[in-house]
């Protein structure tokens, strides 16, 4: 197989058109380095999906709102899109893509686990406008034009995340998705600490994707479990989980992108590998390999394992606001 070749789909699951004036907060500034800006500017902005990896977003930029909605009508939601940098390629040259790499990717978007979650959650949660650009009308309200020049005068650019976390604060319960959503951009592009913003984007994680009920559950099933189960019993679950994530620590370490593809695809593998390695191990207990692994994504089977679990999908949150 030629290693070139395309071996996922891209596949958009959302787009919308920005406008932007040279004086806007968003206006793209880089794009134009050293060269006369524009007086406007229009914004395709994607989001889309790779295969099965997370979810990424990034821009195109035209100089008219004929051009920007021409492009967004070719690829609506649900189409494939043909990967960011043949686009570029195709329509500026080989000088104007080796710019990019050299002034350190601007658009590129590698992956964006950036901030896209919080982002998303706030504009679900109506706390960012549905152009996921500005703040909302809501919060423009509550704050009053007073408070809000004074975080432009305080902030800058990136004043709006300040206004949607004190907005978050004063209004939402500090245990909500939204408020945390907001305090993790505050802290990534306000405060500076990236190790706060980091376990937020993680709390996150666990609230949006369900990982606290799951835990719930599944304390609840080995609790009854145990009642009627024997010592040897939990010895061997041990066991199995222990050489699981031995397992899946060899996969990823002979061939990192593996991880990339998610915890299941990674799991199978691991487990194939496993059952090969210690058949009477294996004799039971095939079915629960995810389960297993939930254990020790979440703690429950201590934190030295999850430590290794968290070594192999690690995550380091990106800057780029909104």
């Amino acid at each position: 197989m030629n290693n070139g070749e395309k071996n996922r789909k891209t596949i958009v699951q959302n787009v919308h058109v920005n406008h932007w004036t040279r004086d806007s907060l968003g206006f793209p500034k880089v794009a134009f380095e050293g060269q006369e800006q524009p007086a406007e500017v229009w914004a395709v902005h994607f989001t889309v999906r790779e295969g099965m990896l997370p979810e990424k977003s990034f821009f195109e930029l035209f100089l008219t709102e004929e051009e920007a909605n021409q492009k967004a009508d070719a690829f609506p939601a649900g189409s494939e899109y043909e990967e960011v940098s043949r686009q570029w390629l195709k329509t500026q040259g080989e000088d104007f893509f080796r710019k990019i790499i050299d002034t350190g990717g601007m658009f590129l978007g590698a992956g964006d686990e950036d901030l896209y979650l919080p982002w998303k959650v706030l504009v679900d949660g109506g706390i960012t406008a549905p152009n996921g650009v500005h703040v909302s009308q809501k919060v423009l309200d509550r704050l009053g034009q007073e408070r809000i020049e004074g975080l432009k005068n305080r902030f800058g650019d990136n004043w709006e995340a300040a206004a949607e976390f004190e907005y978050c604060w004063l209004e939402t319960h500090h245990s909500s998705a939204v408020c945390i959503a907001a305090e993790c951009r505050y802290h990534y592009f306000i405060s500076g600490n990236e190790f706060a913003a980091g376990y937020l984007l993680r709390d996150l994680e666990v609230l949006v994707h369900g990982v606290e009920k799951e835990a719930s559950k599944a304390i609840q099933m080995r609790q009854n479990a145990g009642k009627a189960g024997s010592a040897q019993s939990s010895k061997s679950r041990e066991a199995r989980r222990s050489a699981l994530v031995a397992a899946m620590e060899d996969v990823a370490a002979r061939n990192p992108d593996i991880a990339k593809l998610g915890e299941a695809a990674l799991t199978g593998l691991a487990l194939n590998q496993s059952v090969k390695a210690e058949p009477k191990l294996w004799r039971q207990g095939k079915g629960q390999a995810s389960e297993y692994v939930g254990e020790v994504r979440r703690g429950e089977a201590g934190g030295e394992m999850q430590a290794r679990y968290r070594a192999i999908f690690g995550h380091k949150p990106p800057k780029q606001f909104p």
